[in-house]
């Protein structure tokens, strides 16, 4: 039977009593999450903690065995094209003779469908979006061509071309060299600021506190979430990584305390 009723509607994320299984295996074990709009999540974990595997579970990606997710209270079937997402750059086929316009447009295959070629005002969105990530030069590049950084900003204009309320990226930063990583991270404070919610699967403990307002601590199960200022700390650090990195990754008078 079709869910209509909202639940959980003042959340842009809310997931409950979630839990994926490969075979015997459990990924993610009775995840509760909420994430309010207008916030930068991070999503950190050490390796193996589920993080991409929660991000494909809310978006319908992997079958979980138990639990449900809303976004803005709504399930998945609901919310298509009301949510952009990148995925992580090893998952793409950067082989596809496509160019960087080409694949920014196909953002608006749900407002053209499968059948309608892109027009000319398409094409302007696509520019402008790219644009929007310093990419415009390379509107006719084969996406082969480009740098790992160019690629990742070329999905990012996709997911920004929808126009969608809520973006979820997984590993944005991976693999970019740091000039990159700035203008990511600028675009996306812009666009939280804007009022959108994004929400990014991150790796590197020492950036979390300078970019995002919103952190989700996981490793299989959740460890703590919440604002970045009350949830980033010594003690969650050390539930979630072990007490070594969280030594490192922590100021030393707050890992003393």
């Amino acid at each position: 039977m079709r869910d209509d009723t909202l639940h959980e509607p003042e959340q842009a994320l809310h997931v409950e009593d979630l839990t994926v299984t490969y075979g015997a295996h459990p990924v993610l074990w009775d995840i509760d999450i909420d994430i309010p709009p207008g916030v930068m999540c991070a999503i950190v974990g050490p390796n193996g903690a589920g993080k991409s595997t929660l991000i494909k579970a809310a978006l319908g990606l992997v079958r979980p065995v138990a639990g449900h997710v809303r976004f803005l209270g709504r399930p998945i079937g609901q919310m298509r094209g009301q949510i952009g997402y990148v995925p992580q750059r090893h998952s793409v086929d950067w082989d596809f003779p496509t160019t960087a316009r080409d694949v920014v447009e196909m953002g608006l295959y749900r407002d053209l469908g499968w059948l309608r070629r892109p027009g000319k005002a398409e094409h302007a969105r696509a520019l402008a979006a790219l644009a929007e990530v310093g990419m415009q030069d390379y509107a006719d590049r084969q996406i082969s061509q480009l740098s790992g950084g160019q690629q990742q900003r070329v999905f990012i204009a996709r997911a920004l071309v929808q126009d969608a309320p809520i973006l979820i990226l997984d590993e944005p930063m991976a693999g970019v060299d740091a000039s990159t990583e700035a203008i990511i991270i600028a675009l996306l404070k812009k666009l939280r600021d804007a009022g959108r919610t994004v929400i990014v699967v991150h790796h590197d403990l020492t950036t979390v506190q300078s970019y995002f307002d919103w952190l989700v601590m996981l490793n299989v199960r959740i460890i703590a979430q919440g604002p970045v200022a009350q949830t980033y700390s010594a003690e969650n650090l050390r539930a979630a990584y072990g007490r070594h990195l969280a030594m490192i990754a922590v100021p030393a008078a707050q890992a003393a305390g």
